[in-house]
């Protein structure tokens, strides 16, 4: 599948639910939710999302196949894979000491 196979608006609204576990991750951790760092990682799921779709052969898809569905279940996989990754980030200082 090409990228231009794929509406960038049906992908940014398949990864609604994994932009919210990744947040919710965070904010459970105490880490920074600031605009540059949550920008950063939607772009590294959007990214990796859509390099994942480069693999798909559309004429071996089902017809049952959906690129909406198949997204957002790709999209929370790769969101616990960043939360993996991203396990041993320092607490963000603003959540204090005694949290």
């Amino acid at each position: 599948m090409s990228q231009n196979d794929i509406d960038p608006v049906v992908l940014r609204r398949s990864m609604r639910c994994a932009l919210d576990l990744v947040a919710a991750h965070r904010i459970a951790k105490g880490l920074t939710l600031d605009l540059e760092r949550m920008t950063a990682i939607r772009e590294a799921l959007e990214d990796r999302l859509t390099l994942a779709f480069a693999e798909v052969n559309l004429d071996s898809t089902s017809s049952s196949w959906s690129l909406e569905k198949a997204a957002e279940t790709l999209s929370v996989e790769i969101a616990l894979q960043i939360i993996h990754e991203r396990q041993d980030e320092p607490r963000d200082p603003a959540y204090g000491a005694g949290a």
